[in-house]
């Protein structure tokens, strides 16, 4: 067979351009006070799309990529488009979908897939999944791209009208292709059965009542905001209610939350002996003024901001892209790099919003404007939720655990995901590990100013625990979890 992949980003960034943000302060503040704002804008004229081809520019294939792995790639590079400019896509909400989707293109996948690969519908009860035809051929391809055209439509309803007709697009673009290599009843029988998948996968997901829909309604205003001294509240220029509050309690899919509880806080204090007074001046300091390297890690990061840049869930579908077109691997291994992936980032953020709900810390930024200096500012606003742990720290720690698992201790490679990007310092950074990139992002709260060190640090341990969880699940026959 002979199939062309033509990465998906030079058809979108031949159809939309973004003019230079001022800064990247009054972006982060424009994302913060008026995402609703800019939400709207964004439905009727978009700012502007990743060009997708950054992601890969510079990556050395080792060899030729499967039709079914560019297939992969080519939705997961539309899914970070998709989150990126669709409302509501915060980090628990974003990790979520790709837990699920990637759930849907494992179980759609697996009567195409050789060997002993097993079916998790027996890991989830209520999960009713269709029945392949007995003896019958299914082309992964085919079967693919029906899965993740219906998945990431179920999935971004609310989807700006250019996002949508991008998808539409890819979609017949792959059903065109594969259709020009296989018999007409191969095809339909493939399409119909990725699509039946996804369609019962999303339906099983709609069945947690919290995490359904929840891109709609980030905010609560009814949560009553803890009076205890030292507890969070929101930031004072630009005040939000609390993103999520109640996240903690939507479904996972390999782990106990009450299990990884992060660790109980000290007392609080703002006395100089106390923990907190030390943590909060290495933050103040370490911003008067920031270094150019600190800046830039920070930035490098910052994957927090709502229409600036994607969210820090799905920077580790970045990075999995980068890997997946660097290694070229077979598609059962792709496969389960996004399952895995997306399972360890969804786990990490119930258990990371669970944790934070429960200890309510206030975040550097009230602490240093109240013993340090009144007028003090981070480099960006910090987000409306509880400082501990970190989420970026847990994700990052979870999603680089997996991918240890998969591709090995000792993996290089330079992160492209913001490569191009003016708005920000947002230039490659190399990397000997992914436990060297998570390290790094769970480090770059501090000197963006969102974190003390005490949520890094154990949003990494749990986040790191969590991974391990995952990468354990067994996905063949007779296989034993770690």
């Amino acid at each position: 067979m002979n199939f062309e992949f033509r990465v998906l980003s030079d058809e979108l960034a031949a159809r939309h351009s973004k003019p230079k943000t001022r800064n990247f302060l009054k972006m982060s503040i424009l994302s913060n006070k008026k995402s609703w704002l800019l939400g709207s804008l964004l439905a009727v004229s978009i700012l502007g799309l990743i060009a997708w081809r950054n992601f890969f520019d510079g990556v050395k294939t080792h060899r030729k990529t499967d039709p079914a792995v560019a297939v992969m790639l080519d939705w997961h590079g539309y899914g970070l488009v998709a989150e990126r400019f669709t409302e509501g896509y915060r980090a628990p909400v974003s990790a979520r979908v790709y837990a699920y989707i990637g759930l849907a293109a494992w179980e759609a996948a697996l009567p195409a897939l050789p060997g002993e690969r097993q079916s998790l519908a027996h890991h989830f009860p209520g999960l009713q999944l269709p029945t392949p035809e007995p003896g019958a051929n299914y082309h992964l391809p085919t079967v693919l791209n029906a899965c993740y055209g219906l998945a990431f439509k179920k999935f971004y309803l609310a989807a700006p009208l250019n996002i949508e007709q991008e998808r539409r697009a890819l979609e017949e673009k792959w059903a065109k292709q594969v259709l020009q290599e296989i018999d007409s009843q191969t095809w339909q029988r493939s399409a119909e059965f990725g699509a039946k998948v996804a369609e019962a996968v999303y339906e099983w997901s709609a069945t947690d009542s919290l995490g359904h829909m929840a891109s709609l309604h980030n905010y609560d205003r009814s949560y009553t905001l803890p009076s205890e001294v030292g507890s969070w509240k929101p930031c004072e220029d630009f005040p939000m209610p609390a993103l999520l509050p109640h996240w903690g309690n939507t479904r996972t899919f390999t782990i106990n939350p009450e299990k990884y509880l992060a660790a109980p806080l000290p007392p609080f204090s703002t006395e100089p002996q106390s923990i907190y007074y030390a943590q909060a001046l290495e933050v103040y300091t370490i911003n008067s003024p920031l270094s150019p390297e600190n800046q830039w890690v920070a930035e490098f990061w910052s994957d927090d901001l709502p229409g600036l840049t994607f969210s820090s869930a799905a920077r580790w579908i970045s990075i999995s892209n980068q890997v997946i077109q660097q290694e070229a691997p077979a598609p059962e291994k792709a496969l389960e790099t996004y399952l895995r992936v997306g399972f360890a980032i969804s786990d990490a953020a119930v258990s990371c919003w669970k944790s934070k709900y429960t200890y309510n810390l206030l975040r550097p930024e009230t602490y240093i404007r109240q013993v340090f200096q009144a007028d003090w500012r981070p480099i960006v606003h910090t987000p409306s939720f509880p400082a501990y742990p970190s989420g970026h720290a847990m994700l990052s720690a979870a999603a680089a655990e997996v991918l240890t698992n998969l591709y090995g201790q000792h993996y290089e490679m330079t992160d492209n995901s913001h490569k191009g990007r003016t708005e920000f310092k947002g230039k490659p950074r190399h990397f000997h590990s992914f436990y060297e990139m998570a390290f790094e992002s769970a480090s770059s709260r501090i000197p963006m100013g969102a974190h003390f060190r005490i949520d890094c640090d154990e949003g990494t341990r749990l986040g790191l625990m969590i991974g391990k969880e995952v990468a354990g699940l067994p996905l063949r026959k007779g296989e034993k979890p770690l």
